[in-house]
């Protein structure tokens, strides 16, 4: 492994048609026995942090059993949405060809940092026809943690581990659509690209630090230069 390549997945790879946010409704309904009290833009966030900031708004104590109980029960009702998910979602533009470019250069590892629990990502990426080339075993998953730049660091430390290299930042990148996703690589040394798929503006993701903003992932040449590999 000479490069490790972490992607986002809601609204970089797929837009799962707002399935996403209802099967998180539908989990925490089922947990709690209410509606969250108001939530935050899902965009760039992690599950964890978006459930247990719902609990504190109820003014519930975050006790891990119950948050554990949370995100068995979101991968439950996002393997019962799996089809729905087909149906609603798309992948993005470009999306496939950009992991399947990646898949063929020698020393590229990919894989995903994303805000969903692990059983959701398998899930959404499989829906699309995008799970082939990822190495989901070095990911890191909203549901180990709130904060997303810990995720990174973990993805990086699992694919180092695995491949016996310790790998400079230049070297590991994270794509995302979300200033959450960037402050996470930036947080972490490693390469920040942004694509402007999501809620966040080409400005204002470059205003928040991204070493690269595209337009989408439409241009797979574009994409594997800001990696380093063209």
């Amino acid at each position: 492994m000479d490069c490790l390549v972490l992607w986002d997945i809601d609204r970089t790879l797929i837009n799962a048609g707002g399935s996403g946010k209802a099967i998180f409704l539908a989990a925490y309904r089922e947990v709690v026995g209410a509606e969250p009290p108001g939530l935050p833009d899902f965009g760039g966030r992690t599950d964890h942090y978006l459930f247990t900031t719902a609990l504190a708004g109820h003014g519930h104590p975050v006790d891990e059993r119950v948050v554990a109980l949370f995100l068995d029960t979101l991968a439950a009702h996002t393997e019962a949405a799996r089809e729905q998910i087909r149906a609603d979602g798309v992948a993005l533009a470009g999306a496939a060809a950009a992991v399947a470019a990646l898949a063929q250069v020698p020393g590229v590892v990919q894989t995903v940092v994303t805000g969903n629990v692990r059983d959701a990502a398998r899930i959404k990426l499989a829906a699309f026809d995008l799970l082939g080339p990822m190495d989901l075993d070095v990911g890191g998953y909203g549901g180990e943690h709130p904060v997303r730049s810990t995720l990174v660091r973990l993805a990086r430390e699992r694919a180092e581990r695995k491949h016996g290299v310790a790998l400079p930042g230049h070297r590991v990148v994270v794509i995302g659509d979300t200033p959450h996703d960037v402050e996470g690589a930036l947080h972490n040394g490693v390469t920040a690209i942004a694509v402007a798929t999501g809620g966040a503006t080409a400005a204002e993701l470059r205003a928040s630090g991204a070493h690269t903003v595209l337009d989408s992932l439409a241009d797979t040449a574009a994409l594997l230069r800001a990696i380093g590999l063209g």
